[in-house]
């Protein structure tokens, strides 16, 4: 499935990393101490691709959902 983070800019997202949109999506904000060891490492992949946004505290890091992504089908080329 893609992201479209901007109106010419698309990313690819797992199933993996869907899930965990699903899952943490739904919270306004959260914090890389609230993940498990294997959820840190997707949050920060989802930090590089512009779906995540992070912001650097004093003890760790907190992520939140960009709110201007929109979920865009596959869709055939042709």
């Amino acid at each position: 499935m893609y992201i479209q983070i901007a109106k010419r800019a698309r990313v690819y997202v797992t199933n993996e990393q869907l899930k965990f949109i699903d899952k943490y999506g739904k919270h306004e904000s959260f914090r890389n101490t609230d993940l498990d060891v294997s959820e840190i490492n997707t949050a920060k992949i989802l930090a590089d691709k512009s779906v995540l946004v992070r912001k650097k505290l004093n003890e760790g890091v907190q992520y939140a959902l960009n709110r201007y992504i929109r979920f865009v089908d596959d869709g055939s080329k042709k």
